[in-house]
């Protein structure tokens, strides 16, 4: 007898053993494949069906598994019968049977499909969702790992520049300021040697009377160390001369002393040689490398040709000089010079009381020169175009004080502030003008 042949007896149908048949099919079915294995077979602890370790393979098979499997109806079963003879109403027992066990079953099995199928959406979204942040976290570790890399690689170059920087400002300082001592050094060494030489001369000398010089036996170097100023302060006044000099090859420094204009001439390009009668003069302007002779003015301008120079500055000589002697070098520079060239004389001026007052703290100081009288020898000399010059004034807080007037002042009060301030302004100019003054003639 066929499997699902179902036994009639006395004219009844044995609902049991249908229902006892539909449970076997289902049995059979399911080790088949054809449906879904039993519900309670699945629901386990999650220790023996889960794995966090699971491969991404692995993982995506069981998503296609609940992808093919989560809609859990039977629409292929199909109610039939082989038996020839009762097979009407077998197949009319087994609707009735089926009809009233979807009856229960299908709502249950409709609910878990629904839930099958948002579980999978769910998952599927969050599996996608999952991919997307996998995905997103290795962009940004690579992005990183360049930013990074590239970071390191900027603070490497700049920290590499910066400490070449520093290393080349710092060997260039310390290059400069070793040049500068070693430069001081030399030329307080070389001073050392003249005065040396000079007090060894001297002891060699003392039964002899010593040679007389325009300066006598003063150390005319320490004198104008103390007395005449700082080599920057002579600098700084004697660049007002420059213009004068400008596109000159050939410019004579008579009385050159500590060789400031001479190195005013060098720094600007413009060829200068200076003359002294002072050894130790000399011997510091040759140690800073500066083309200085040892003679008296009239002995070295004498030994030039005539119409050599192109240029001649005398500066804080005259007031040195004898008239003869004056006279007799302004002649010899209009005599050397070349036509169209400038001579420029400075000197103190005695038309300040100030001045005037400290004039013979030097004692190889002879007399002050007029403005005036020394306007007019180098005009005499036959240079043309001669104008004064006057400089260094005495700072205001040297100088008299003016009153300050009022608004509400009367005729008579305005009269007396007037006549006050004008006093004070002849008594400043004649108490405190200019300390120094300047000619330039031009042959």
């Amino acid at each position: 007898m066929d499997d699902n042949t179902i036994e009639i007896r006395d004219g009844e149908i044995n609902f049991e053993e249908i229902m006892a048949k539909i449970r076997e099919n289902i049995r059979r079915r399911q080790a088949a494949g054809e449906l879904p294995p039993d519900p309670d077979s699945l629901i386990g602890s999650p220790s023996k069906n889960c794995y966090s370790s699971e491969s991404d393979d692995t993982i995506q098979r069981d998503l296609a598994s609940i992808n093919s499997n989560w809609d859990i109806h039977n629409n292929n079963y199909f109610i039939s019968s082989h038996q020839p003879h009762i097979g009407k109403l077998l197949i009319k027992g087994r609707q009735l049977v089926h009809g009233e066990v979807r009856r229960y079953i299908d709502p249950m099995i409709s609910r878990q499909t629904e839930f099958n199928a948002s579980t999978f959406r769910i998952i599927t979204r969050i599996s996608q969702q999952c991919a997307e942040l996998e995905q997103s976290q290795q962009d940004f570790k690579t992005a990183f790992s360049s930013f990074k890399e590239e970071s390191n690689k900027k603070i490497t170059d700049c920290v590499t520049i910066a400490k070449k920087d520093l290393n080349s400002e710092i060997k260039i300082t310390i290059k400069e300021r070793f040049t500068e001592i070693d430069d001081y050094i030399h030329i307080r060494t070389r001073i050392a040697h003249a005065l040396e030489d000079r007090v060894k001369k001297e002891l060699s000398q003392k039964n002899n009377p010593p040679l007389s010089t325009s300066k006598g036996n003063t150390n005319y170097f320490l004198f104008e160390e103390r007395f005449r100023g700082s080599r920057d302060d002579i600098t700084q006044r004697q660049r007002a001369f420059l213009p004068y000099f400008e596109k000159c090859s050939n410019v004579l420094d008579i009385g050159c002393g500590r060789g400031e204009f001479l190195e005013i001439l060098r720094d600007n390009g413009i060829g200068g040689i200076g003359v002294d009668s002072e050894r130790d003069m000399v011997a510091y302007c040759r140690s800073r490398q500066l083309a200085v002779e040892h003679s008296d003015a009239l002995t070295y301008l004498e030994s030039l040709e005539d119409k050599s120079l192109d240029g001649i500055f005398i500066d804080q000589v005259v007031e040195h000089l004898e008239p003869d002697y004056l006279i007799r070098l302004l002649a010899l520079c209009h005599q050397k010079m070349k036509f169209g060239y400038h001579l420029v004389i400075e000197t103190v001026n005695p038309l300040s009381f100030v001045s005037f007052a400290n004039f013979y703290i030097d004692l190889t100081h002879k007399r002050p020169v007029h403005p005036e009288t020394l306007q007019y020898i180098i005009s005499a000399a036959g240079f043309r175009e001669c104008e004064k010059k006057f400089f260094s004034p005495v700072p205001d807080e040297g100088r008299l004080k003016m009153i300050e007037g009022a608004a509400d002042m009367n005729e008579t009060e305005r009269k007396n502030f007037d006549i006050y301030n004008h006093n004070v302004g002849m008594l400043n100019t004649l108490l405190f003008g200019a300390q120094d003054y300047a000619v330039v003639g031009k042959k």
